[in-house]
């Protein structure tokens, strides 16, 4: 079948974002397979279908529950107008609206549980400006049909048959499409509706949309049982309650874990006033005549995403200069230049990472950085390196990323569905269950896509995704971009690919110093620049970045200056889930990285049985019991006096090596993952505990395995034999507090690998800070020999090994089996012992114990400020 001739079909399910048909046969139904997912209970696995023959049709594919037209069941239906059915029930069925491309708008046929509504037509792109005609080093000619500061894309920019099922749906609703955020269902719209009455006199820009009476109390939220439903994954069950009282409309949320939104700003509780917008997950309301309008104002929606006169100065070098372009949804914006053009910069600051000095960004009539925290959720940044463990599966890693960012009370069966959903769209559904280190490279770019994806964003910036691709790969991406504008997000990738440019709907190019040279449909790029070649472009660009800064503002002057950057308010606070919540999450996710790892894993168990084995090499056959001397003359003296203590530097050296070599690659190794989590709500506490806590419990496994293998082959600590003649035997068997000595000394070790792991920049960088830590600790244990300086004495005092040995030695009664040896010995009486701290005694083990937990304290705080302050 030639498909050039296929007219396009608009789809739209349950008031969702419009999605297009554009080949025959295109299917419906519950499973990620489906062209179109919808789920909901009464769809089936494949429900209906999508056919062309010279005109449209929808034909039942032997659905369970049928779908309907006007009430009545069907078989097959002819769409040459306007159509809306219905899903598994002629009332309460998910709706289906039908438009063949060019029609009008579908209106929606009222039904008894419904209000009549008025579907206005997509929004117009505003007409073109005029060619103006200039001269230049390049020939140029204006810009056709291209604004630098404002309007979407010239539809010229792209066919049309390409750019359509982009529109913004009527009201401006803005919600993950239905195949993946796939929430919305026909009895969660019937309760919003029988909540409506005769609608009220609204403004004229707001009429048509859904409108909510307000009467009495009333909840809102993500489940049925709502009043208002709000179907979103980023809605909690019970999310708000809006309350009628005389003194207005009270609008209270109710512990929700993404929060309520009143102009852009988090609530705990407010009086609404006319016309402010309330906005929970990525769904806005507007009050207005005493109302509850669903969707904010068309013209504000309809604009998409606008950056007017942004520059940015850093240290008096001006890094971005008057950077001015706007993006409508369901296009594709490329950001190109040279290597320091600031296209980087720029992706941040429309991200809402980075401020800019002067200029203002908007995205759906928001400002991006007075509202971020309301924003934050509609707009995902994919980094340009890849933020997903390596050794997880694809749903592994994406249910990890889903418990992070969706709500708690979305159930695992839910979160599910969406990851499903996202991974059909991105065509990764034969790929979940292979680890993300045997994907290809594309594949591994559009799964750290489908974690942006999770929230359902409707502007999605991407950071060199084609970085280090073949071409083969770099096409894939770029048409996977392609794609997911045309589903109706604003997509803006930064890239030196200049393959591929002819499937974006416009192209920003920046000369070095953050200049525009060059903001149009990569169509225009020979009338502006007097060629088509990008490389003599980037060359000229290159070269003369003033000169192609100048001619560009030439051929478009600036008719207003740069707007003022708002005023930097306190710092956002992303939106928190629990601190157990996070905590336990990225524990499992640690776990179970551990677990994959199978060579990792076999080091981890090698490694304390070779350092228990070690113990079999000391001389000596004591073991940690005193040497008697007998009561005849024949008297030979041990193998060797400091047995005891080489037993003990074994273990204590060995606990400290495997707590620091444990951790110190870790966190450096998923910085880029941290940052990406932390920047939609992960917070560094959690994610530093959970680190903690289980590399803690690694390492006390591992001190188990060397404690059991040295007690076995070499010795065990018994109480008579460390016991001095008229002392009274320990409380706890020395077994058991040399055990709790080299454990505790492991887990402070651990910290110690993560505070190097903190401090370096790469991975690379932490084998020399672990060998000189561990070499240090070694030589200033006290272990090897007595340390008798004044100057260097009190640096063995910082040292975890120095208190991790004095433990062990008061656990063992050191001084009394080993008393020959120069640590220990006294020569004459009255000499003081070198180190009396390992007599034992409940003061000396509570100093021991106390200054490891200071250690402990001092680390921690340093590896948690290296969180909270890196950016990199």
């Amino acid at each position: 079948m030639n498909t050039t001739a296929i007219t396009p079909l608009q789809v739209r399910v349950a008031g969702s974002r419009p999605q297009v048909v554009r080949s025959s046969p295109a299917t419906l139904g519950r499973i990620p397979d489906n062209d179109l997912v919808v789920n909901h209970p009464l769809v089936s696995r494949v429900h209906l279908a999508f056919e062309w023959n010279g005109a449209w049709s929808v034909t039942d594919r032997g659905s369970t529950n049928g779908f309907f037209v006007d009430g009545v069941r069907q078989t097959t239906v002819r769409v040459d107008r306007p159509l809306q059915i219905r899903l598994g029930d002629a009332t309460t069925g998910p709706t289906v609206d039908l438009s063949p491309q060019g029609s009008a708008a579908p209106t929606v046929v009222p039904t008894a549980a419904t209000t009549p509504v008025r579907q206005p037509a997509p929004p117009q792109p505003p007409q073109p400006s005029p060619r103006t005609p200039q001269s230049g080093s390049i020939p140029q000619q204006a810009r056709p049909q291209m604004r630098p500061a404002g309007g979407p894309p010239p539809p010229a920019a792209r066919p049309a048959t390409a750019r359509m099922g982009a529109q913004q749906p009527p009201g401006g609703y803005r919600q993950a499409p239905p195949r993946f955020g796939a929430l919305p269902d026909a009895p969660h719209l019937a309760a919003l509706h029988q909540n409506a009455s005769a609608v009220y006199e609204v403004p004229g820009e707001l009429r048509g949309r859904e409108t909510i009476s307000l009467k009495g109390v009333q909840t809102i939220g993500r489940t049925p049982d709502n009043d208002i439903v709000v179907s979103d994954v980023l809605a909690s069950r019970h999310h708000a309650r809006m309350t009628s009282t005389p003194q207005g409309m009270l609008l209270e949320d109710l512990g929700s874990v993404n929060g309520t939104f009143v102009n852009g700003h988090r609530v705990m509780a407010h009086r609404l006033s006319e016309s402010d917008v309330v906005t929970i997950g990525n769904s806005d309301f507007v009050l207005a005549g005493g109302q509850l309008v669903r969707g904010r104002p068309q013209a504000q929606v309809a604009g998409g995403l606008e950056v007017t006169g942004v520059g940015l100065t850093i240290d008096g070098k001006a890094l971005l200069n008057d950077i001015s372009f706007s993006a409508a949804p369901g296009t594709l914006t490329a950001i190109i230049g040279p290597s320091g053009a600031g296209k980087s910069t720029v992706s941040k600051i429309v991200a809402g990472l980075n401020n800019p000095t002067v200029g203002v960004v908007t995205f759906e009539g928001r400002g991006v950085h007075s509202e971020y925290e309301a924003l934050r959720s509609r707009i995902g940044m994919v980094p340009q390196d890849d933020v997903l463990h390596q050794k997880l599966t694809l749903r592994q890693a994406l249910r990890y990323a889903a418990e992070l960012r969706l709500p708690a009370d979305l159930s695992t069966a839910d979160r599910d569905q969406v990851i499903d959903g996202v991974l059909s769209e991105l065509q990764l559904t034969e790929h979940v269950d292979t680890r993300v280190d045997k994907l290809s490279g594309g594949q591994r770019k559009r799964a750290s896509v489908a974690m942006e994806l999770l929230t359902g964003p409707s502007l999605l910036i991407l950071d060199e995704p084609t970085s280090g691709l073949d071409p083969a790969l770099d096409q894939q991406v770029m048409k996977t971009l392609r794609r997911l504008a045309d589903a109706g997000r604003v997509v803006l990738v930064v890239t030196h690919s200049l393959t591929y440019l002819s499937l974006c709907d416009q192209v920003l190019l920046l000369a070095p110093g953050g200049k525009t040279s060059f903001c149009g449909a990569p169509g225009d790029v020979a009338s502006e620049m007097g060629t088509s070649d990008w490389a003599e472009i980037f060359g000229y660009v290159a070269d003369q970045p003033d000169q192609a800064w100048a001619q560009y503002r030439g051929r478009h002057p600036q008719q207003t200056p740069p707007p003022q950057a708002p005023p930097p308010g306190p710092p956002v606070t992303p939106v928190k889930m629990g601190l157990l919540r996070q905590t336990g999450t990225v524990a499992r996710r640690q776990f179970r990285l551990v677990w994959a790892d199978k060579g990792y894993l076999v080091v981890l168990l090698v490694m304390p049985i070779v350092l228990g084995l070690l113990t079999l090499v000391i001389p000596g056959d004591k073991g940690f019991s005193r040497a008697v001397m007998p009561p005849t003359n024949n008297y030979v003296p041990p193998k060797d006096p400091g047995e005891a203590l080489q037993i003990l530097t074994v273990l204590v050296i060995g606990a400290a090596f495997m707590g620091t070599a444990l951790a110190v690659r870790d966190l450096v190794g998923e910085r880029g993952i941290f940052e990406r989590e932390r920047a939609v709500g992960l917070r560094p506490g959690a994610y530093l505990t959970a680190k903690v806590l289980v590399f803690s419990l690694m390492s006390v496994l591992q001190v188990a395995i060397m404690i059991g293998l040295t007690y076995g082959l070499r010795a065990m600590p018994k109480a008579a034999d460390i016991t001095k003649p008229g002392d009274s035997e320990p409380l706890i068997p020395p077994a058991v507090t040399l055990f709790l000595a080299v454990a505790t000394l492991a887990c402070v070790s651990v910290l110690v690998g993560l505070a190097i792991s903190a401090a370096v920049r790469s991975t690379e960088q932490t084998m020399p800070p672990l060998v000189i830590v561990v070499m240090v600790q070694l030589v200033l244990s006290g272990g090897l020999f007595a340390i008798g300086s004044a100057f260097v004495k009190p640096l063995t005092w910082i040292f975890p090994t120095y208190w991790g040995y004095t433990n062990a030695a008061q656990s063992v009664n050191l001084p009394w089996i080993a008393d020959q040896v120069p640590q220990v010995k006294i020569e004459e009486p009255g000499d003081e012992m070198m180190y009396p701290l390992w007599q034992p005694s409940a003061m000396h083990a509570l100093i021991s114990y106390g200054a490891l937990v200071a250690i402990a304290a001092v680390l921690t705080v340093f590896i948690f400020s290296r969180l909270r302050l890196r950016r990199r």
